[in-house]
C-alpha cells in the first residue's frame, strides 16, 4: 500500500502514468526525476504520512524501494 501511494504521488510530480514507474524505478535523471522532483516528492509523502523526511537522508535514497522502506520505518516508530 504504501509502495503503490508513492508511486502515485511520484506521478504527479513527474507528470506521467503509474504504469511507467514501479518500486525498482531508480530516481535519476534518467528517469525525468530532477531534483526539484525529489524536493516536491518529499514534501507529499510528508504530508500525506504525516511523517518528516530529514535532507540528509534524501540524498540516500536510489529508488522507490528505497523511499517506501525510509517511510515505513519512520510510521513504525
Amino acid at each position: 500500500m504504501t509502495l503503490d501511494i508513492i508511486i502515485s504521488l511520484l506521478c504527479q510530480v513527474i507528470s506521467v502514468s503509474e504504469n511507467h514507474l514501479s518500486g525498482k524505478t531508480p530516481l535519476t535523471s534518467e528517469y525525468d526525476i530532477e531534483p526539484i522532483d525529489m524536493a516536491k516528492l518529499m514534501i507529499e509523502i510528508e504530508k500525506r504520512f504525516e511523517v518528516t523526511i530529514h535532507d540528509e537522508d534524501v540524498h540516500t535514497f536510489q529508488t522507490v524501494n528505497d523511499v517506501v522502506k525510509y517511510v515505513e520505518a519512520l510510521i513504525a516508530e
